[in-house]
This record gives C-alpha cells, sequence and structure tokens, in this order.
C-alpha cells in the first residue's frame, strides 16, 4: 500500500497530516503504507542558504518548515520518496545525486530519489524523471551547446536523463513518478496547458500500473492504456477540497492491478 501527495511548496506539518487524513479515511494505520511519493516542487530546503538556491520569484525561496522535518518535530508517517519539480534547491540536490546514485538521505524517513532512473522500493520497480520539460534546454543540450546548467536550465530535464528512464524501465516498472503531466490525460482548464507529450510516451510504451504527477497544481485521473494516472493538487489546495492533494493505493505488482482508497 502506498500513497502519494502532490507539491508540497514547503508546506511539510500539512503534508503530513494529509496523509494521516487520507488513510484514516482509507481505513488504513500509517504504519501500514510501505512509502508515500511525492511529484515534485517538494521545497525540502533544509536551510536558508539551500532555499536562496531556489530559482523563480521570491516566494519559491522561503525556507518552509522543512527544517522541522530535519529535527523530528515533523514526523514523515511512512518512508517518504520524493522528485525534483521546478522550484527547488538544484545545487544541493544534484551535489547529492539522490538514492539512484547511492545517496539521497535528506531528512529523518525522506528521500530524494534524483533526476531520472528506477529504484526498488519495498517490491515496486519506481521509474522517475524529475524537472519539467523546456524546448530550449532540450534543444541545446541535444546538439552539445548546453554550457551551463543553471537557473532555468536546472529546472528542465535533459535528453540524456530521458533516456536514462527509458533504458532503466525496460525491463517493467510498477509505478512512474513525473513532475510533469501526460498529455491529453485531463484538460487543465485556465492554467491553458496539455502536459507533456513526452511524459505520455513513457506511460504508453512502459504501462506502469500507476503513474504520478503534480505540477499543475490541479486535480485530475485519466487512463492511458492500463495505467491509472492520477494528477495530484497543490498541498493547501485553496480553490477546492485539500484532500486533491493527496491519495492513497492498495497496488499489486504481481497481479498488476491497482486500487485507490482515498
Amino acid at each position: 500500500m502506498i500513497a502519494a501527495l502532490g507539491d508540497v511548496h514547503g508546506k511539510w506539518r500539512q503534508a503530513m497530516s494529509l496523509v494521516e487524513s487520507a488513510c484514516a479515511s482509507a481505513g488504513v494505520s500509517p504504519g501500514d503504507l510501505a512509502a508515500v511519493f511525492q511529484v515534485g516542487d517538494a521545497e525540502a530546503q533544509r536551510t536558508q542558504a539551500e532555499a536562496d538556491l531556489v530559482s523563480g520569484s521570491a516566494k519559491y525561496r522561503k525556507l518552509g518548515d522543512f527544517p522541522e522535518v530535519v529535527s523530528g518535530g515533523i514526523t514523515a508517517p511512512a518512508p517518504l520518496f520524493f522528485i525534483a519539480g521546478n522550484h527547488e534547491p538544484f545545487d544541493a540536490l544534484d551535489s547529492d545525486g539522490g538514492l539512484a546514485q547511492g545517496a539521497g538521505q535528506w531528512g529523518p524517513n525522506v528521500t530524494y530519489l534524483g533526476r531520472a532512473g528506477l529504484v526498488e522500493i519495498d517490491g515496486l520497480r519506481v521509474g522517475f524523471l524529475s524537472g519539467v520539460y523546456g524546448g530550449g534546454t532540450f534543444r541545446q543540450a541535444a546538439e552539445g551547446k548546453l554550457q551551463h546548467r543553471v537557473g532555468k536550465h536546472a529546472t528542465h530535464y535533459l535528453p540524456s536523463e530521458l533516456e536514462a528512464v527509458r533504458a532503466a524501465m525496460a525491463d517493467g516498472v510498477d509505478v512512474l513518478l513525473t513532475h510533469d503531466w501526460p498529455t491529453g490525460g485531463a484538460d487543465a482548464g485556465h492554467f491553458g496547458l496539455r502536459g507533456d507529450e513526452r511524459v505520455r510516451n513513457l506511460i504508453e510504451e512502459f504501462q506502469p500500473i500507476l503513474s504520478l504527477h503534480g505540477h499543475m497544481h490541479v486535480p485530475a485521473a485519466a487512463i492511458i492504456g492500463t495505467t491509472q494516472v492520477a494528477c495530484l493538487g497543490i498541498v493547501g489546495y485553496h480553490s477546492g477540497d485539500p484532500m486533491a492533494a493527496v491519495g492513497v493505493w492498495d497496488i499489486d505488482p504481481i497481479a498488476r492491478a491497482v486500487k485507490r482508497l482515498a
């Protein structure tokens, strides 16, 4: 059994409370969860110096309450694994490398997965791709012209990372985590965005049991082939149900089956 969280944006106390509320709604204990997966824009800044590394407007450089996770004041109710979105302290994350590179311990019971790849967690094969698509960055990297991966370029995934997750999932994948939505799954309304065709291609090619996404701050659901797709809202979702930012699923990798419980 697993849970998932949408964009946290530094609101870790509220995020952990949502996981506990979702478990209560599902009639399960947080201790029954094998993992909590977070789909980017976690903003897990441990210090103000790390917060200052986040690109974008000043609101994204606020420290948030992740230091309380580090100190033990806020506790993850189950092992939590996060990917990067497009508002993160990338210099710090890239220096660590994530679980895919043998590191990733970001706080008590909190692990960064890395830029791209696949890890096995409690018997689940979990593929992941951090960041979002940026056409200019993607083209420059493909042409060997990307000299410095800073600023907006740090928030975008590279062709090599897209190929890394594709190669890693060649032997099968149970859960896919990306920050971007796939195209064609649902209408993103007034945001005017429809997702990333490369993410949809990953889903169509590898057919994970469950595919989890964030970024657009609104909830949506779809079926692509045999894959159940869940797009999660932002923690603190101000225009609807706050529980739209969280979900709980019972997933069976042997039967290739999944059921959403909350």
